[in-house]
């Protein structure tokens, strides 16, 4: 079996080879001028266009997913795409799949981006490696997604207000009254919206914690803290988490540029997934 993925799932270009993964990037685009994720735009650079220009986001190319379809025929392929209602990325998949008969392919939608979805492909390429069949495969990543959540925490609300997530007005508001917003995937895990508000980033960091308290969290998930830049507010995360959870199992990134796009530079984002009981991922 093989596996696809979008570089949502923040694997390495050296992690997805070693695990067999393709890896079709979300694009970024400056002007007229558009990038392949974080697999052409070099951090550095990036940050610093980042503050002199807007830049938008899209799906990977249609032409690249014909590709990666063409190259895994006729042997059966998994694609895990970003959460549908996150990105048009699982709806173009199915296009592209019902337009070129890729009938060896399952579309698969992760309802996730980054952390969580890092770990269902993790997850799948190590069961398809292990001889799992696709119905195994699909059913234990179906187990996984019982349990998650995503919130992020922005330090510039004009990103947000740009890629939509927030009103030119509530953002210049935002800003002047000084207040933190905390913002956390619907129920329908179709979009981001509001979770909490806060003064100070103690404040942001606490309501998210509480939160994961609330739902239970524990060793038995995994806990991403993925930042844009932002190692202070990473360590507070951390700390904060490890005070409340027991034997937390934590894991750190950096956020990918199509990402850090959409919360800006020194965003940070938690998130968590149910691990798999009997995978060692």
């Amino acid at each position: 079996m093989r596996i696809i993925s979008d570089t949502t799932c923040h694997l390495s270009v050296e992690e997805a080879q070693a695990r067999n993964v393709i890896l079709v990037a979300n694009q970024v685009t400056f002007g007229l001028a558009s990038y392949r994720d974080y697999l052409e735009l070099e951090e550095g650079a990036f940050y610093d266009r980042l503050s002199r220009e807007i830049a938008r986001t899209s799906q990977p190319a249609v032409g690249e997913v014909m590709e990666a379809y063409e190259a895994t025929s006729p042997e059966e392929t998994l694609h895990l795409t970003t959460g549908q209602g996150l990105s048009s990325a699982f709806d173009s998949a199915q296009g592209v799949k019902a337009s070129t008969n890729a009938t060896h392919v399952t579309v698969f939608d992760s309802q996730c981006v980054a952390g969580p979805n890092r770990y269902l492909v993790q997850l799948a390429s190590t069961l398809a490696n292990a001889g799992a069949t696709l119905n195994q495969v699909t059913q234990r990543l179906q187990v996984c997604l019982k349990e998650h959540q995503s919130y992020v925490i922005p330090v510039d609300l004009k990103f947000l207000a740009r890629s939509g997530r927030l009103t030119p007005l509530a953002a210049s508001l935002a800003g002047f009254i000084h207040i933190i917003p905390v913002l956390a995937q619907s129920a329908d895990r179709r979009r981001i919206e509001k979770f909490a508000v806060a003064r100070t980033w103690k404040g942001a960091i606490d309501a998210v914690v509480s939160d994961l308290i609330k739902r239970g969290v524990s060793a038995h998930h995994r806990i991403y803290v993925a930042h844009a830049q932002n190692i202070d507010a990473m360590n507070h995360v951390i700390e904060a988490i490890r005070h409340k959870i027991q034997n937390a199992d934590i894991e750190v990134f950096k956020l990918a540029p199509a990402m850090v796009t959409h919360g800006g530079p020194g965003c940070v984002a938690i998130q968590y997934i149910l691990k798999d009981p009997q995978a060692a991922i």
